[in-house]
């Protein structure tokens, strides 16, 4: 709808509208009020309120106009009449303008929102990776202990293992030593004692 109507605003009468310009020192004279103060108001106004003559003179137009009929409480065009149509075509224009301010105000914060959550995907990605990284020293680590483990198992088996069959060797030493009797020292068995 908004659309729409700026359609129809836009290529209608645009002459008329552009034909309403003031100058600071015929805005002056009109508000009663000094050239100066005219001129620190009109320096406020957004720059397509704003536009420079034939001469080179800055003027403000009739959306300005507006915006200073407001200020000062005073009316401008008290010499030239202003259809009700052009007055809501001026009112439309401003609202549209300043719609289309917060749109572009809006689109900016978005853009800056997707760049945060573009940021922070990448920092969640890199968590990701860190995390799998962990996980698998994590892994190996825990295998390494597993098989420590069992190594120390199997150690302790062979230990046992060894254990045994030197006890198994001692006791069948000393079942042959114990068959063969007390042994004879060299010189008994040399002169048969």
């Amino acid at each position: 709808m908004l659309l729409f109507l700026i359609r129809i605003f836009s290529y209608s009468n645009k002459e008329e509208i552009m034909a309403i310009e003031k100058t600071v020192s015929e805005l002056a004279d009109i508000l009663g009020v000094s050239r100066q103060a005219v001129n620190n108001r009109v320096k406020s106004l957004p720059e397509e309120d704003l536009d420079k003559n034939d001469k080179g003179v800055t003027v403000v137009k009739r959306s300005g106009l507006v915006k200073l009929e407001e200020i000062y409480k005073k009316t401008i065009f008290d010499d030239e009449p202003i259809s009700e149509e052009t007055k809501q075509r001026e009112l439309l224009e401003i609202l549209v303008d300043e719609k289309n301010t917060e749109i572009t105000r809006l689109y900016e914060q978005l853009k800056a929102k997707d760049s945060q959550l573009a940021a922070k995907d990448e920092q969640m990605r890199i968590k990701d990776v860190q995390i799998a990284e962990k996980d698998k020293q994590l892994d190996q680590q825990q295998q390494l202990t597993a098989k420590a483990m069992a190594d120390k198992e199997t150690l302790k088996l062979e230990l046992e293992e060894a254990k045994a069959e030197a006890d198994q060797v001692r006791l069948q030493a000393e079942e042959i030593q114990s068959e063969m009797g007390p042994k004879k020292g060299f010189l008994n068995r040399l002169f048969g004692k």
